[in-house]
């Protein structure tokens, strides 16, 4: 069973939005609730498979996959809509080489095969302005405060920053990730920025020297304060537009609309001190 609220979903579909909450029912009637990244699962469907009916079958087997590895039912699923409001904010997001080149080899049937998969599973949703990610992570922060055991299914890193059990589709191995270095995990995309999806966080900063700047910080303000002496060292004065874009375009919304900010005082503060 899916523990969506099914009226809600049935509404939302037939008006064309694409936002779903959990029903908070009693966490005793879930199993636990598998928090799916469709775009995931729809990519891994059309590898291999040269015709629609290929993929729908790739794409059964797939999610029984999941929900048996799980041993559940229950889920919610989400895959990217047309519009996102990234794209407005910067004109190259997700524009990189190996997106484009991605985008370039998909087949001609891929759009009816996420048409068919929004019809075919009640729990799927197209998002609207938004992406998948960040309907995983809106849905997980409501599990958690709900109190039901959950597990988000992906293969992004991405979404590394939500805390608790991971599971991922294509290696088959469920991970845990810590509250701390989730937190962790966010604050270091901030320096170093996403090549794949093109986002360029501070020009020289990779992996190694962002965990260099951030070691032996132990909270939100410190990584904050060093941060943003980065992007003043890197930008000048315009350190804080930098870093106000590039948190926008890397953050995951915990709830609908929730846009990264960084007050400016804050930010005066942290190259002051």
């Amino acid at each position: 069973m899916v523990f969506i609220r099914q009226d809600h979903a049935k509404y939302l579909k037939n008006k064309g939005k694409k936002y779903l909450t959990l029903m908070t029912k009693p966490k005793e009637y879930y199993m636990t609730l598998a928090i799916i990244d469709g775009d995931v699962l729809l990519y891994m469907s059309i590898w291999g498979s040269d015709t629609l009916e290929e993929g729908k079958t790739k794409f059964k087997t797939t999610m029984k996959d999941v929900t048996n590895s799980l041993f559940t039912e229950d889920y919610v699923m989400a895959m990217g809509g047309p519009d996102n409001y990234r794209c407005d904010l910067y004109v190259d997001y997700k524009r990189s080489a190996s997106r484009v080149k991605s985008k370039s080899t998909k087949p001609d049937w891929f759009d009816d095969l996420k048409s068919w998969t929004v019809e075919a599973y009640d729990g799927c949703i197209i998002t609207d302005n938004c992406e998948a990610d960040d309907m995983v992570r809106i849905w997980a922060v409501e599990a958690k405060a709900a109190d039901i055991q959950h597990c988000v299914v992906t293969i992004d890193k991405d979404l590394d920053c939500i805390p608790g059990s991971h599971y991922n589709p294509r290696t088959k191995v469920i991970y845990q990730i810590e509250e701390e270095w989730a937190n962790y995990f966010y604050w270091k995309q901030l320096l170093m920025g996403d090549s794949v999806d093109n986002i360029p966080g501070i020009m020289g900063i990779g992996p190694k020297k962002a965990e260099k700047i951030l070691e032996g910080s132990k909270n939100k303000d410190e990584h904050v304060d060093r941060i943003c002496r980065e992007y003043h060292n890197a930008y000048g004065d315009n350190g804080f537009d930098h870093m106000l874009l590039n948190g926008k375009l890397l953050h995951i919304w915990r709830h609908i609309n929730d846009h990264f900010v960084i007050k400016k005082e804050v930010y005066e503060a942290a190259i002051k001190g």
